[in-house]
């Protein structure tokens, strides 16, 4: 079975949400940068991170795979496990 792939679209709209939410420029975020790590991410940056995805993206990810959310790659990953339909083909 295949892994579902976001599209290029939507990693960006990704990509600048998490960077607004860590108050960073999008261009910081490398594919290897650690929220936690790289950006001082706490656990009420990644709660305004799982808001927005719902709000802005309308995907809803359960908040117990918080602790998956810690670079671009597993926030993709994660977004694409919880949102099939706006996967790219």
């Amino acid at each position: 079975m295949s892994e579902a792939v976001l599209s290029e679209e939507l990693r960006n709209k990704v990509r600048d949400i998490v960077a607004d939410v860590l108050e960073a420029d999008a261009d910081e975020l490398t594919e290897e940068s650690s929220f936690v790590d790289d950006f001082d991410a706490d656990s009420l940056l990644v709660i305004e991170m799982y808001s927005r995805f719902e709000r802005d993206l309308g995907v809803k990810v359960p908040q117990e795979d918080a602790p998956e959310l810690d670079n671009l790659p597993a926030t993709y990953a994660l977004l694409a496990k919880y949102a099939p339909a706006a996967a790219g083909v």
